[in-house]
């Protein structure tokens, strides 16, 4: 197997993946008596609050792993390219010592935040398809973890 894992565990994987929306199937073929299964990425995979907590912790700290690797790459190139010296950037951080539930509240604040800038890209696409507003790529990341002590 190309994964280096058992055929069990990664038919489990994909299947929660599917299960959240995360891959589609594309094709299947037939191979060796049995089918061979094609799946692909969709668009955007974001999983709700629910779902996030019903992964198995393996799972999240792999994706985690992931986005977190992801960004500081990105932040890396961008920093490279000199796109941080951009007066139009924003970079804050913001150590802060909160309860649970005012932990909570600013986690829904920054859900919020988030659906909010999806929305403005969308309104943005539309003005690019429309007009041929000029796009550029940008990147929005909200961390917000309890530190370790």
């Amino acid at each position: 197997m190309e994964l280096g894992a058992p055929l069990g565990v990664v038919s489990y994987h994909v299947r929660m993946l599917r299960d959240y929306d995360c891959v589609e199937l594309v094709r299947t073929e037939p191979r060796r008596g049995a089918l061979q299964h094609f799946y692909r990425a969709t668009a955007r995979p974001n999983l709700d609050d629910d779902q996030w907590r019903t992964l198995p912790s393996g799972l999240r700290g792999e994706l985690t792993g992931e986005t977190l690797t992801d960004l500081v790459n990105d932040l890396g190139a961008s920093a490279d390219a000199g796109h941080l010296q951009d007066p139009e950037v924003i970079l804050n951080r913001t150590p802060l010592e909160l309860d649970e539930k005012a932990f909570k509240k600013l986690n829904k604040l920054l859900t919020k935040t988030q659906e909010q800038a999806l929305a403005i890209a969308e309104e943005s696409a539309k003005r690019h398809n429309d007009s041929g507003a000029v796009v550029f790529p940008t990147e929005l990341a909200v961390l917000h973890f309890k530190r370790a002590v």
